[in-house]
């Protein structure tokens, strides 16, 4: 049994825009009245008597006049029970009224009763609906008792129908109305479960520490949660209805080919190379899966992502560190063993240098020089791996990367090792200072702009990119060539030691690179492909002046022929990069 209490607390009288409908309903049918009178007086002016039709207007005008009071106050008039009821219990007066001046029986505004009896069940649901019947029943009972119209037998019948009538609506509105509430009740605590559910969903998803968008079967985009926007670094609403492609190159094409709908896979995986912002390059691992309806039908994808640049870079260091532990227990046994017996080797074929003939052309003289010549290359290439696994003495001022990459640029251009036909294209856009050593950065950036120099040499169209763009926390400088490229089984290797694909390298100039980068808090990330060119992202901390002691702006030095002279090898000795797969 619903208790009378919960029912109410549904009801109309409850709810502004539920009891505006009411008195619209009301006016509405007054209105109609109105029109019914009107017309009527219009078509038949001759046998119209304005004795009788006069009254209905007055009982009309009455209505309207109490109608424009409730408008005026109807904030009072709702929030009252009392001014409610007595609403309905003037409209069954007036509709009284409005029957005896036009006619009992030719009355044609007995359905009125009805009406008025239905509105006043939905707003005070059955025990309202009964108590208006009972009114109206005395109203019409007494109209009918005291008429001169109806006598007899008739009027017994007619008292008991209409009567009947009056408490049976009353009974069947008051039923549908407490219904309608309990539906109404039950509908609104389903939606609010609803609701809350939709609302904790979406504070799931946008919590959630992994990226996800969601795309319909075409591949355009419904939604990307927050961790989404933050590591693609986009606005969602940017993207809203428009094709992943965007931002995952070759996704489309690629979900296709897994064809969900006949294999049945619950999800695939792929790591994709993404860039965001200037030039930095992340690799996103992604992991698709299918949605499917109730009849299994595809209706679109899940993607969930994570930015996994920082682990791989992470692996890549950690694994560079445990290979450079391993070349520097072997370091001082090197200097050692092969050292010393290369200098004993040199003394002695200088000594039996001496002792031959004064013939400079002699066979023998050759192949001693040769052989010292290679006894010295030998000797530079320890002296390189020494450099190499010896700890930095850094010595850290507050310098203008700018500056220190002009003047490596203007020395590169004067090189005459190098082609002299390439487009250098310089947009240095950062302001920001650094902290590092700059004779040790310029021996590192001298080595990636050469090298990249060197890749060109067979190029069509040379074109050397370097450019630099300030951060919130950081520096970014990229150098990005047009050369040769690297496949990428090399591309891996890349900071290895020793690892070189010229005739003469010894594989040791990005490897000091990339060891002197690191001792500057720099990351480095390189992307390349064959026969397009390679690319050098480098990013550098800004400059804090709290941690450490503001010095002197890098600049050009007295030993900036120096290091040339140092830093500028031979082709076959500058480092690694590859020509042709």
């Amino acid at each position: 049994m619903i208790e009378a209490e919960q029912l109410t607390k549904f009801g109309f009288s409850k709810n502004r825009s539920q009891m505006l409908i009411i008195t619209a309903v009301r006016i509405l049918f007054q209105v109609a009245v109105l029109f019914i009178a009107i017309a009527f007086q219009s078509l038949q002016a001759d046998f119209v008597n304005f004795d009788v039709l006069f009254p209905v207007f007055v009982v009309l005008t009455s209505t309207f006049i109490i109608d424009i009071l409730v408008l005026l106050f109807f904030e009072k008039v709702i929030s009252s029970k009392s001014a409610v009821s007595l609403v309905f219990a003037f409209d069954t007066f007036y509709i009284t009224l409005l029957i005896f001046f036009s006619g009992i029986n030719q009355s044609i505004f007995l359905f009125l009763y009805l009406v008025n009896i239905i509105l006043c069940g939905f707003v005070f649901q059955r025990k309202g609906a009964l108590i208006l019947a009972l009114w109206t029943s005395m109203l019409f009972s007494l109209l009918l008792i005291f008429g001169p119209e109806v006598r007899g037998q008739t009027l017994y019948f007619a008292v008991g129908v209409n009567n009947l009538a009056f408490f049976a609506v009353a009974g069947l509105a008051g039923y549908l109305s407490e219904q309608l509430n309990f539906m109404g009740s039950e509908l609104q605590a389903r939606g609010k479960d609803l609701r809350a559910l939709k609302n904790f969903n979406q504070l799931v998803i946008q919590n959630m520490a992994t990226g996800m968008i969601t795309v319909d079967s075409e591949g355009e985009m419904l939604q990307v949660n927050s961790a989404g926007e933050e590591i693609l670094e986009i606005n969602e609403s940017d993207y809203l209805g428009r094709s992943v492609d965007l931002l995952l190159d070759g996704f489309v094409d690629w979900i296709k080919e897994q064809n969900f709908i006949d294999t049945g896979k619950r999800r695939v995986e792929r790591d994709f190379n993404y860039e965001a912002g200037f030039g930095e390059k992340k690799l996103i691992g992604l992991t698709v899966s299918p949605l499917r309806d109730e009849e299994s039908r595809l209706t679109g994808y899940i993607l969930t992502f994570q930015d996994l640049t920082k682990i791989r870079r992470l692996e890549s260091a950690m694994r560079q560190s445990e290979k450079l532990a391993a070349v520097g227990q072997l370091a001082a046994g090197i200097a050692h063993e092969i050292r010393n017996p290369l200098a004993s080797i040199s003394g002695s074929i200088q000594m039996m240098e001496g002792l031959l003939e004064a013939n400079e052309m002699s066979d023998e003289k050759k192949l001693m020089r040769i052989t010292l010549k290679e006894i010295d290359r030998l000797n530079n290439m320890i002296t390189e791996f020494l450099d190499f696994v010896r700890p930095d003495k850094t010595q850290l001022k507050k310098m203008d990367l700018n500056l220190l990459v002009r003047n490596i640029l203007e020395m590169v251009k004067v090189d005459s090792k190098l082609r002299a036909d390439i487009d250098f294209q310089v947009k240095l856009e950062g302001s920001a200072f650094i902290e590092g050593d700059q004779d040790k950065l310029k021996q590192a950036l001298l080595n990636i702009i050469i090298n990249a120099c060197q890749a060109m040499d067979s190029s069509e169209k040379p074109v050397l990119l370097v450019e630099s763009q300030d951060f919130d926390q950081k520096i970014l400088l990229k150098v990005k060539d047009s050369g040769c490229g690297m496949d990428e089984r090399t591309l891996k290797r890349i900071f290895e030691p020793f690892l070189t694909t010229k005739p003469k390298g010894t594989g040791l100039g990005l490897a000091v690179t990339h060891k002197i980068l690191e001792s500057h808090q720099a990351k480095i990330f390189v992307d390349s492909a064959v026969g397009v060119g390679t690319e050098f992202i480098l990013e550098f901390p800004k400059f804090e002046e709290s941690s450490a002691e503001s010095g002197e702006g890098a600049g050009e030095t007295s030993k900036d022929s120096k290091l040339l002279a140092e830093f500028s090898p031979s082709k076959d000795d500058r480092g690694l990069k590859v020509k042709g797969t």
